[in-house]
């Protein structure tokens, strides 16, 4: 910031320089000091323009990679402290209409006369100092002086352990907008929301379930989510919003009710930490199987420039937290989508039905409902602590916390041989972890083991709730031996039969023939697909094959010919074994 001219006549023309206090050229801010060419041999006539309120460029910034440049800006609105943004140079573009857009927003005045010479401030500016650009929410790995630093960026805040806060800042386009809002103080969420959930397991896996994002990078993860389900004004809600607190006020909470591109942009906004969505049923259950599939995958869909050139995707790992009245599958299934397994363990669905709704211990509430009131009304009052205080001791934990994950997964609770059921637990564990870390480290009021006790019971929910779900390979062997049950006696004959005497098949599958190990069924190839009930051939006829329910087959082929006839067919040779083929 230059300081304030004691003589005019003193000031380099043409330059631009920005006062903080009120000067000799009129009020604080950002001026062009210019002069007219003279007529014939008068001397050049000086003139000072007022483009904005007092703003300077701090540093320039880019990713890691040396794309995504900008400015770190640092400006004085009239009303209000100094404020940053670091400003992403694509925004000088045409008119800069959007920067000037952005900069008013957040109380900047500017000189609706002096747009093009503020633009012309802004592209010319370059500072001496260089910062990296972050341009994503979350964890980001530094090297300074050779020595690999973590760091966790937010919109107006940079953890770290050392000064490589100062080596990095976050860079968006939206600058005034921040969803890490903080109202209270850390000491007052832990009196007055943190001891309330206390001796209700659903708040606290709420809770942890919102700690466990920043776990997600530190222990190799991509995603993990939680599907509260129940039944209407029991309280989801309710726990959601105490979710929410963790990192900011209600807002943070969203609904399901928006696109798919749409949550990727949240997602996205939202990286490292936790995507609360309420009410699936708002969601388009014929959209919303792949949506999981992507919020768990941590990147969007591949989409091109306007020249047509591949743009950079967003990328995330995230903590879910939804609620809904029916399961993940239950909406999914009334939209005429089958639900698969995968999905099924991206998203856990957990019953919410305790003694009163969502809760178990009312803190001397009368009910279930005015407990709720109580919760609503202090998380407006109460929110955004807990979070970053939970980075900050993660940062400075030494702990192996992919071995604590190892450790927690062998507890009895947790431990299974079942595919699908140990993915879910490994989910749930991350969770605990996470609960458990916090209370450690002395940031919730809980009592050791209770974010454990509340993982555990969620775990047992789930396989109540959902816990039959079928791995892929299941839900083939289930799908083809339904097939055959339904219509060996009604679309397949015996393949040795004298047709003349043999009732007439319409649409037909298959022939049948009787072998000392059971019947074999004998599959056209339009019948396998159909009895496939959508999976790939190749990968039903993988998972047929491992079962050993291939009666026959050719060399390499996995068919076999028959004559029937006079002509030979190509069919698939099945026979069904009792148990589940595992």
């Amino acid at each position: 910031m230059d300081a304030e001219p004691t003589d005019p006549g003193r000031v380099k023309r043409p330059s631009f320089a920005s006062y903080a206090a009120k000067s000799v050229f009129g009020a604080p801010g950002l001026y062009y000091h210019g002069q007219r060419q003279p007529r014939g041999d008068d001397d050049p006539e000086p003139f000072d323009t007022w483009l904005c309120s007092p703003l300077e460029c701090r540093a320039a910034t880019h990713d890691e990679r040396y794309d995504n440049h900008g400015l770190l800006l640092r400006f004085k609105p009239p009303y209000g402290q100094w404020r940053e943004w670091a400003m992403p140079l694509h925004m000088l573009k045409g008119s800069g209409e959007e920067m000037r857009g952005e900069l008013l927003n957040m109380g900047l005045r500017i000189n609706p006369d002096g747009h093009k010479l503020l633009t012309r401030y802004l592209a010319q500016a370059l500072p001496d100092d260089c910062v990296i650009a972050a341009t994503r929410v979350g964890w980001h790995q530094l090297n300074i002086a050779g020595v690999d630093r973590c760091v966790f960026v937010m919109p107006r805040r940079t953890l770290s352990t050392s000064h490589a806060a100062d080596k990095i800042t976050f860079q968006s386009e939206y600058a005034g907008h921040d969803d890490f809002m903080a109202v209270g103080s850390l000491e007052s969420w832990q009196h007055h929301i943190g001891a309330l959930c206390s001796g209700n397991p659903l708040l606290v896996l709420a809770v942890s379930t919102a700690l466990a994002g920043p776990l997600l990078y530190l222990t190799h993860r991509q995603s993990t989510g939680l599907h509260l389900v129940g039944d209407s004004s029991n309280g989801k809600t309710t726990a959601l919003e105490v979710a929410a607190s963790v990192w900011g006020g209600p807002d943070f909470k969203r609904t399901w009710r928006a696109t798919g591109n749409g949550l990727e942009g949240v997602a996205a906004a939202l990286s490292d930490t936790c995507l609360i969505l309420d009410e699936i049923g708002e969601a388009d259950g014929r959209e919303v199987g792949s949506t999981i599939y992507t919020l768990g995958n941590g990147i969007g869909k591949a989409r091109a420039n306007r020249n047509g050139s591949a743009r950079q995707a967003r990328r995330w790992r995230i903590a879910l937290l939804s609620s809904g009245e029916r399961t993940l599958a239950g909406h999914m299934s009334e939209a005429g989508q089958r639900p698969k397994a995968g999905q099924s363990v991206r998203l856990l669905d957990i019953p919410a039905k305790q003694t009163h709704g969502t809760f178990d211990t009312l803190h001397n509430c009368d009910d279930g409902r005015a407990f709720a009131d109580h919760l609503k009304s202090e998380v407006t009052r109460h929110h955004g602590h807990l979070g970053p205080a939970f980075i900050e001791k993660l940062i400075r934990d030494t702990r192996d916390l992919p071995a604590e994950i190892e450790r927690f997964s062998k507890l009895p609770y947790f431990d299974t041989d079942h595919p699908l059921h140990g993915r879910a637990a490994k989910a749930l564990v991350l969770i605990a972890l996470a609960g458990e870390l916090a209370t450690e480290y002395g940031l919730t009021g809980w009592r050791e083991g209770e974010a454990l006790d509340a993982a555990a019971d969620a775990l047992k929910g789930w396989k109540s709730l959902q816990g039959s779900v079928q791995t892929e390979h299941e839900q083939i062997l289930a799908s083809v031996r339904t097939f055959i049950e339904r219509h060996g006696d009604s679309r397949f004959s015996n393949v040795d039969s004298d047709p003349r005497h043999t009732p007439t098949v319409h649409n037909r599958a298959g022939y049948w023939r009787d072998h000392p190990g059971g019947r074999v069924y004998l599959l056209m190839q339009s019948a396998i697909r159909e009895s496939l009930g959508g999976f790939d051939l190749r990968r039903g006829l993988d998972a047929i094959e491992t079962a050993g329910w291939l009666a026959e087959r050719r060399n390499e082929a996995r068919s076999v010919r028959v004559q029937i006839n006079g002509s030979r067919k190509l069919l698939y040779a099945i026979r069904v074994e009792e148990g589940d083929g595992h």
